[in-house]
């Protein structure tokens, strides 16, 4: 179902989705649209003074529970039977005008004359009234948290710790956690006593870590004097001016952790890392000393690593480990240390909190393995991680902590080894074998990688002459993926020892001559180990036990070589260049459709294997009924009108729409969703098995839920005819789609009938709504207006969406047609309608509307999405690459962008453009609201302030938690959600994680399919030809969009049968001096591929067929002949397929073969015959498959325009 352009094609971006000031305004000025987003201050409160019987613990005035900013309370809560108050709002989420408010009841002459110590206050006041009344309620309530906890005995001193259960794998160590009571003395300042820094694990004696109520712990301007002296904490500051000091009392943090007692501990751990990496030779200098830009988040982490924390025992077993290991060092004859030890987890909480190591996930590059990036919201830029040695064992996705290193000594040792690399090349030069095929091998690594997805990766920050702004070294792994899987092949040897021995076997036959045919028959000594190589080339080579291997596996490795297992990393210790892991399973061949999909799901961490009989039992049994106490306790809609629009296949309907007209011109829309989270319970096994989950995966032939089916599709599904619980959100909307009124509850409701986006596109188009089942009571021709109306209201949902400054930036998207057997016999382009576009801008609105109410009620637990800026370097390439094709972009804002894109005529540089612009962004992420700077809270595609996911909690676990914050918001004025926002960010963590795998798992099997396409074309037809677009010109390769298969790809020069290629950096143009040879003969006669010999010996064959006797079987052109096209059934080895009319478009165009374009042509005043390639223009492109790689590569190949024509030169 389509409910955001991130839901439809796996993008992190989403499509406009309702700006703030999309509601009507109450009492303040509109937006302007082209307003960047503002956080909105506490500036409000000075319009609540008349509201003093709100007295906080201090007697000073707090805010109300009802409260929203910008606005006034909402209306009185009406109450639906049993079950709390649904929510009735007639406003929406507006920002206040700051000081204007207050200002505005003053006459003008008396503005800025009139104090008073009572009634009068500026709004800088006000904003720290506001945060020093929620300080202090906060500072209540943690107080009586603690004492609860005294009572229970659930709070340790340090001379009595005790086990706390670790939530998470930790990767070497378990992570440990001891508390001990903390005190600090904090100086007075303007809003009072700032002593609330017990919120960021600093435990404080005699105040508990409670929920606070309210949005004063943090905002984006300051209002204390930075200048001011620092808070001091039992012996370390923290600094004012690095930003550590924004501060606010909350839940979740390190109950009582001994930071200030364990930070000198730390800090000499952190030494002694120092001096064995210096001992080891691999040593750089730290980083000068510098203020964060934004340290909360470290000290947010600090809180979540030391929830996690263990026992004293645990604890001394990681410093006696740590301590051993820096000792290996000196100690002889032990092996030598290749990487540093990890520090303890315990002594990470201290060193983060102080600022002296900072976390973030880590992403290796693709294409240069020895360079890594390390993501944190710290720091303003990644940092970069200089080799292996640097890397220290931490895999793609890790989550790790790392300390700062000088950057330009890290930089220069950078360049040192290359440098050395060069020289080592010029001086092997002299064996040019042995040169050539070093190159060779890292060239075909480098077109392989390429080649295994559907769109070219970014080259990252790194290049040589742009040196990075931070650098750094990985000192623990601070968590990893638990029951990480990887696909790959297990081989006897080494790759690089196999190399070497296929060298010394090729020398050794050449100097004994015949002699030297027959290998060697020598003794072979058992191996105690073999070598797993996974198919993500991120991934280090990973050793197994012999014995783990298949019996035969020794004696008979070669019938492995072809065969997928799968692995996991067990330990890699530090005298180890390379991990030991565990085999797991043996999948199956290579190049088999269910074997890869298995692969890509393991890759993906997502099971394959059933849900457990534990998850099952949670289910009622079926058939089931809603009980009586149920149907009392919830809003009757089962007499509404009630219809689904969903994709024709969908099973598992979890959203339908509904809408009235009233009596008053009004309309009534209703969306209701399904309430999974009544069946769902918290910390039942069904719920930590979808927590585990967190997304569906939907891949080509089949998904892979996150619920049970028997729960997904029939429990919960909105199927028609049948009763099912509902949440819903019914808004009041004025004929120009303004909401007027807003109600959240919880509802029983009836859907009339299912339709699929094709039924209601027929309906938008004017056609009859046709043969679609309706239940009685209800019938077709209102369902068909209902249709109508609802998508003339999302028509002006719309357009004021981008009126508001939403961006819309669609991906490239391909759909399947397979056969009964499950191959794929055609592609195309997805492409959204009007229908698609209806649920999408009500999802959108839902969306909104809901993530606006569980801020306020939740200020502290909210799980919200947010989507950053984009990266402003990728953001200024992108300007500047548009700048050279003659288009001028205003980035400065989501709508300016999208304002540039709808004035470009042009479909086809608007299309390119937007798929450059697209790399730019970064993915919208999971977030609790009280772990982040309210300023980070924006959406910046949707241009709003505030945003979530509720609509789909059938296959997003993050919906399904929304979903029991809405409900603990309806149970009472209160809410008493039971998690702290500790628990919700965690699962925010892992939903991101999840999210992001299913997006690639989705991706893989798109690529898969393709592949398996492609190769059936070019079996079937003779080599697959389809025009391209140039989208950017290097000096030594092209990249090319081919829209007939959605791909990006990479043109190399030294993959053409050419006499020479000049770069023209001031045109940016590629001349290629073509010579008269066909691609496919010149790359099969000058490759060791055996997949390219074979598509030769497959157009030989095809031409032979098409009885082209008047030219050569070598001419390409005989490819694109357009004659004998009857023998389009003609099969190569398969004289028993069925002769039927062709429906498939991909098929269709390979039998005709029609004529390659070709752009830029022009004969040299040598004779040379050149081709000038150019950004923008058409190029004709052979596009390859090949199966036998795991993930298969796709490869293109330049058409020779110039094949069989001699050079006159």
């Amino acid at each position: 179902m389509l409910e955001d352009a991130e839901d439809s094609s796996g993008m992190s971006l989403e499509e406009g989705e309702i700006p703030s000031n999309y509601y009507p305004s109450s009492g303040h000025q509109m937006r302007s649209q082209s307003q960047s987003f503002t956080a909105p201050r506490f500036a409000a409160l000075a319009a609540q003074q008349e509201q003093n019987d709100q007295i906080g613990p201090s007697g000073r005035p707090q805010l109300a529970p009802n409260f929203m900013f910008g606005g006034g309370a909402t209306k009185k809560q009406q109450r639906s039977g049993g079950m709390g108050p649904p929510i009735n709002e007639d406003i929406g989420f507006q920002f206040p005008q700051q000081q204007q408010t207050y200002q505005s009841e003053m006459p003008p002459h008396e503005s800025g004359h009139r104090k008073s110590d009572s009634a009068e206050i500026t709004g800088i006041m006000a904003e720290q009234i506001a945060i020093q009344s929620q300080i202090e309620a906060l500072q209540h309530q943690q107080q009586a948290l603690y004492q609860q906890q005294l009572a229970s005995n659930q709070v340790l001193s340090f001379q009595t710790p005790g086990l706390v259960p670790n939530r998470h794998r930790r990767v070497q160590s378990t992570a440990p956690g001891v508390g001990v009571g903390v005190t600090f003395n904090a100086p007075q300042n303007p809003m009072g006593q700032f002593n609330n820094l017990g919120g960021l694990g600093l435990g404080l004696d005699g105040q508990n870590q409670g929920i606070p109520r309210g949005h004063g712990r943090r905002h984006s301007v300051n209002v204390v004097n930075k200048s001011g002296p620092g808070a001091s904490i039992s012996g370390f500051n923290v600094s004012r001016a690095d930003n550590s000091w924004r501060i606010n009392g909350g839940v979740g943090g390190i109950q009582n952790t001994p930071f200030t007692s364990d930070l000198a501990q730390a800090q000499a751990q952190l030494q002694s890392l120092q001096q064995f990496r210096a001992a080891a030779g691999g040593h750089h200098h730290k980083m000068a000393s510098f203020s964060f830009p934004n340290m909360l988040p470290n000290m947010m982490a600090a809180n979540m690593m030391g929830m996690g924390l263990g026992g004293i025992n645990l604890l001394q077993q990681q410093q006696q480990q740590f301590q051993s290991q820096l000792q290996q060092q000196s100690n002889q004859p032990q092996r030598k240390s290749l990487f540093a030890p990890y520090l303890p987890q315990a002594s990470l909480p201290p060193l983060l909190a102080a600022g002296k190591l900072v976390v973030g996930i880590l992403r290796v590059n693709k294409r240069n393995r020895s360079d890594a990036y390390v993501a944190t919201e710290v720091l303003d830029a990644d940092i970069y991680i200089c080799g292996s040695k640097d890397r220290n064992r931490a895999l793609e996705g890790d989550i790790v902590a790392v300390e700062l290193l000088d950057v330009d000594e890290v930089w220069g040792t950078k360049k040192e080894k290359e440098e050395k690399k060069r020289k080592k090349e010029e001086n092997a030069a002299y064996d040019i074998k042995s040169s050539a095929g070093r190159k060779d091998d890292k060239k075909k690594d480098d077109v392989e990688v390429e080649g295994q997805g559907l769109l070219l990766f970014d080259d990252e920050e790194v290049t040589d002459d742009v040196k990075p702004q931070f650098a750094g070294h990985v000192v623990a792994v601070v968590e990893r993926m638990p029951g990480q899987l990887f696909s790959g092949t297990l081989g006897l040897l080494r790759p690089s020892s196999a190399a070497t021995k296929e060298k010394q076997e090729a020398e050794r036959r050449e100097r004994e001559g015949d002699k030297g045919d027959e290998p060697r028959r020598a003794p072979m000594e058992r191996p105690k180990i073999v070598w797993f190589k996974p198919t993500d080339k991120r991934v280090p080579l990973i050793a197994i036990p012999t014995e783990q291997a298949p019996p035969d596996f020794i004696q008979n490795s070669d019938a492995y070589v072809n065969k997928l297992f799968v692995a996991c990393i067990k330990r890699h210790p530090i005298s180890s260049l390379h991990p030991f892991g565990t085999l797991v399973e043996e999948l199956g061949p290579i190049g088999d459709i269910e074997v890869e999909t298995s692969a890509l799901l393991k890759d993906c961490n997502f099971p394959t294997e059933d849900f457990t009989e534990n998850v099952i039992k949670c289910l009622p049994p079926i058939p089931w009924s809603i009980p009586e106490r149920e149907l009392e306790l919830r809003k009757d809609l089962r007499e509404a009108r009630v219809f689904s629009i969903d994709p024709a296949t969908a099973k598992d309907l979890d959203d339908a729409l509904s809408i009235k007209l009233n009596e008053d011109g009004t309309y009534e829309v209703g969306v209701h969703i399904a309430d999974v989270s009544y069946f769902v319970k918290p910390n039942t096994a069904l719920d930590r098995d979808a927590r585990k989950r967190a997304t569906s995966v939907y891949l080509v032939q089949r998904s892979v839920p996150m619920l049970p089916p028997a729960l997904s599709e029939q429990l919960c599904s909105l199927v028609p005819g049948q009763d099912r619980l509902a949440f819903s959100v019914i808004f009041t909307l004025s004929k120009d789609a303004k909401v007027i009124n807003k109600w959240f509850g919880k509802t029983v409701i009836r859907s009339a009938t299912q339709l699929s986006y094709e039924d209601a596109q027929n309906v938008i188009e004017g056609k009859t709504l046709g043969e679609v089942p309706v239940t009685p009571e209800h019938n077709a021709s209102d369902i068909a207006h209902d249709i109508k109306v609802l998508h003339g209201l999302a028509k002006k949902l719309r357009q004021e969406r981008f009126n508001n400054g939403a961006l819309s930036l669609e991906s490239l998207q391909l759909q399947f047609k397979l056969n009964d057997n499950g191959v794929p016999v055609d592609c195309w382009q997805r492409t959204h309608n009007d229908a698609n576009q209806l649920i999408q801008e009500y999802m959108l609105l839902t969306n909104l509307s809901v993530a606006q109410h569980v801020a306020v009620h939740l200020s502290e637990q909210a799980l919200l999405r947010r989507h950053d800026n984009p990266i402003e370097r990728r953001l200024n390439t992108f300007l500047e690459r548009a700048e050279r094709l003659g288009y001028k972009m205003d980035t400065s804002s989501s709508g300016a962008l999208m304002r540039s894109f709808d004035s470009i005529r042009d479909p086809t540089a608007r299309r390119l453009l937007e798929l450059l612009s697209f790399k730019a962004t970064q993915r919208a992420k999971y977030f609790c609201s009280g772990m982040l700077d309210i300023a980070k809270y924006q959406h910046y595609a949707l241009n709003v302030p505030l945003y979530t996911h509720f609509t789909s909690p059938l296959r997003r676990y993050a919906d399904l938690l929304v979903h029991r914050q809405i409900e603990s918001i309806l149970q009472g004025a209160e809410p008493k959600f039971t998690m702290d926002r500790d628990a919700v960010a965690k699962v925010a963590q892992q939903c991101n994680s999840k999210r992001d795998c299913a997006s690639l798992a989705q991706e893989q099997s798109t690529h898969l399919y393709l592949c398996v396409l492609i190769s059936d074309l070019t079996q079937r037809y003779g080599p697959v030809i389809r025009q391209a677009k140039v989208i950017n010109v290097l000096d030594a390769a092209f990249d090319v969009l081919v829209p007939d298969f959605g791909i990006e790809k990479r043109v190399h020069v030294d993959q053409m049968p050419i006499d020479n290629h000049v770069y023209d950096e001031h045109t940016h143009t590629l001349q290629i001096y073509w010579s008269s040879k066909d691609v496919i003969t010149w790359l099969a006669e000058n490759s060791d591929d055996e997949h390219l010999r074979k598509i030769k010996q497959n157009a030989e064959q095809h031409a032979l067929k098409m009885e082209v006797t008047s030219r050569s079987v070598h001419d390409e052109k005989a490819l694109f002949d357009e004659e004998d096209a009857e023998e389009d059934e003609v099969v190569l080895g398969r004289n028993d397929q069925p002769v039927e009319p062709e429906t498939s478009k991909q098929r269709l165009l390979s039998i005709a073969k029609p004529t390659p374009v070709f752009e830029g042509l022009r004969n040299g005043p040598s004779g040379h015959k050149i081709q000038d390639i150019r950004e923008l223009m058409s190029v004709p492109v052979i596009v390859t498959a090949d199966l036998t790689k795991s993930p298969p590569v796709i490869k293109v190949y330049s058409v020779n325009p110039y094949a069989g024509q001699k050079n006159e030169n």
